[in-house]
């Protein structure tokens, strides 16, 4: 027999879904007070993912095939981590009434901030999950206070509770100390144990949406995918109810659509006649470009008598930039129908075209972090089967220019070297920079602090947050973390330490830009932005590598880096050599000169004349 916490209803579900408008004009029989939307916030690997599983078995489905039914990409699957927030429609009796459950999934990863803000936007309460062996992490904190500002019912869960090191005590005094949350569920998402309270609680603490059942319908777009001309639209409905036999609007694009499939997720799609206000579902309809669609716009019925409004999500902004060009055997035309369809989905993402001398057209795109850049990359191969080339990652950096009219500032903002002011014409140069917190043990405490000074931090704060941990903060330039701060952190740590990243503007900073040389050509897209400090060890090991790719030809290869005019690091390739004098048997010496002058000037005419080939796997190292 199954346990309390997995039985349910074998009632179907169309049946609490729709009202029949066949029969009944009206909308009456539909409650909307029996409808919760909530979202799942945690620290990456807490067990958000786990105990949505064991939420959508509460509800009624038998999970019999993989686990983590929400992470539905593969991407997701493979790292282990939720990329993209995802929705299922729950059903719970309680106290004789039948609920229906609007559950989130949101990402942990700080990279994926974006997608927490904008699921917090369609809930009305949130379950703060908590690891009981690791405590309140990073971004536990920063997830917290993104749903306080929500003004959002939050419920305290402590997660993993069966674990033999879980330290429930110490976690509950640091909710109450940290988040003034009280009341904790003690659950454990693997064996089902306190899932059944924390529905209770989420029915019984969360309120109702606020939603209009008696005006003209609205909907609001929350998510996109695409598929054989198909976009499936994730949609929360405001107000009034949707019928498949509508047609709807979209108001930002002004387009209409015929609805060909409507339904619920649950957590697969599953078709239903109706949507009522405060529902989350789903609209399949045919589109011919993803410009038709924008995430965050509204949906009505056509002739809308009533304004409808748009409910703005703030634009995150992008930390680290990168140039992204098609592969050899990757076709422009499909890869920029590929990069339309992701950018839709994910709407954190800024592109913008660009050219590359060698690589040829692409864009320039801005991501939110290096892991959001790599996962980008990986849903592309998956998703659309499109190869591309991704350049190193760049932040922005801003100049102060020097003004000849008064004591005006001009600010200009760059994120490649080619559009890089020159030093005669700037006040100063400024890089931007974060302040991290890091939540650790305490004797891991002396490590990670070394770790923060030896990139430029400058200590903030320092507080102990409980008998055996610690808050570190630090203001640290963000270029020192786009790569391997975090791993670094979670090295020094065993795992146990997190870390959490905010924007704290900017500081002055001695930059330089470093060109690459080869055969005193300067080589447009290989040049980076340096601290004068970096540059020497920084030539040498560029001039090295890039010697290491370029084949061997029958002319001297010459490799340089150079800051303004000054060469800081040279290296050599030499040509394929023959012995021209062997045929020479005897004679004067000055016969054996004249032949090797010769062949030094038809080297040095065939070196002027010849242009080296550089292979692609150079552009993409650097």
């Amino acid at each position: 027999m199954l346990p309390r916490w997995r039985r349910y209803s074998k009632r179907p579900l169309h049946t609490l879904l729709s009202s029949s408008r066949s029969t009944s004009s009206d909308s009456s029989s539909y409650n909307p007070d029996r409808i919760r939307n909530f979202s799942i916030i945690a620290h990456v690997d807490h067990g958000k993912s786990t105990l949505a599983d064991r939420l959508i078995e509460v509800g009624g489905v038998r999970i019999t095939d993989a686990p983590q039914q929400l992470d539905s990409l593969q991407v997701e699957r493979e790292r282990g981590i939720t990329v993209k927030a995802q929705n299922a429609t729950l059903r719970h009796v309680h106290e004789g009434k039948e609920y229906l459950l609007n559950l989130i999934d949101t990402p942990g990863h700080a990279d994926f901030n974006h997608e927490v803000t904008r699921s917090l936007l369609l809930s009305d309460g949130a379950v703060l999950l908590v690891d009981a062996s690791q405590g309140v992490q990073a971004q536990t904190v920063s997830h917290f206070y993104t749903a306080f500002e929500r003004e959002l019912v939050v419920l305290g869960a402590l997660n993993k509770i069966d674990i033999p090191h879980a330290n429930i005590p110490a976690c509950e005094i640091d909710m109450e100390r940290m988040f003034d949350i009280t009341n904790v569920t003690h659950l454990s998402a693997k064996t089902g144990q306190g899932v059944g309270e924390l529905m209770t609680r989420v029915i019984t603490e969360i309120p109702p949406p606020k939603v209009d059942t008696d005006a003209e319908f609205q909907g609001y777009l929350h998510d996109c995918t695409y598929g054989g001309g198909m976009a499936i639209l994730t949609i929360f409905v405001r107000s009034g109810s949707l019928s498949q036999r509508d047609t709807i609007v979209t108001v930002g694009t002004d387009k209409q659509f015929q609805i060909r499939e409507m339904g619920v997720f649950l957590p697969s799609r599953s078709p239903t006649p109706y949507l009522h206000s405060g529902q989350m579902g789903y609209v399949k309809i045919r589109v011919r470009s993803a410009a038709e669609i924008i995430i965050g716009d509204t949906i009505c019925l056509p002739n809308c008598t009533v304004k409808p409004t748009v409910t703005s999500v703030p634009q995150p902004k992008s930390s680290v930039f990168s140039g992204v060009f098609p592969d050899e055997g990757t076709d422009f035309g499909s890869l920029k129908l590929a990069l339309d369809k992701l950018s839709q989905s994910d709407t954190s993402l800024s592109v913008s075209p660009s050219s590359h001398p060698s690589l040829g057209r692409g864009w320039t795109l801005g991501f939110l972090g290096t892991l959001h850049r790599e996962v980008f990359a990986q849903r592309l191969q998956q998703e659309f089967g499109e190869s591309v080339i991704l350049t190193k990652p760049t932040i922005v950096y801003r100049a102060i220019m020097s003004s000849h009219r008064g004591d005006e500032e001009e600010k200009r903002s760059f994120n490649s070297p080619d559009d890089m002011p020159d030093k005669c014409f700037v006040e100063c140069y400024q890089e931007p920079v974060v302040d991290a917190s890091i939540v650790t043990p305490n004797q891991h405490l002396a490590k990670l602090i070394s770790l923060c000074l030896s990139c430029r931090g400058r200590e903030l704060e320092l507080a102990q947050l409980s008998d055996d941990r610690s808050l570190l903060k630090y203001r640290i330039p963000l270029v020192e973390t786009v790569s391997d701060f975090s791993s670094h952190i979670k090295r020094l740590s065993s795992g146990y330490a997190s870390c959490d990243f905010e924007d704290a503007g900017y500081w002055d900073s001695d930059l330089v830009k470093m060109d690459v040389l080869i055969n005193k050509e300067v080589v447009p897209g290989l040049s980076v932005i340096l601290r004068e400090e970096q540059v020497r060890e920084e030539a040498l090991r560029t001039v090295g590598e890039i010697a290491a790719m370029i084949s061997q030809e029958m002319f001297k290869i010459v490799i340089q880096c150079a800051v303004g005019g000054k060469i800081i690091g040279r290296k050599e390739i030499k040509p394929y050599m023959t012995d021209v004098t062997s045929r020479l048997y005897g004679g004067d010496l000055s016969r054996k000169k004249k032949v090797l002058e010769n062949r030094r000037i038809a080297m040095k005419s065939l070196q002027a004349r010849s242009k080296v080939n550089i292979p692609r796997g150079v552009f993409r190292r650097f």
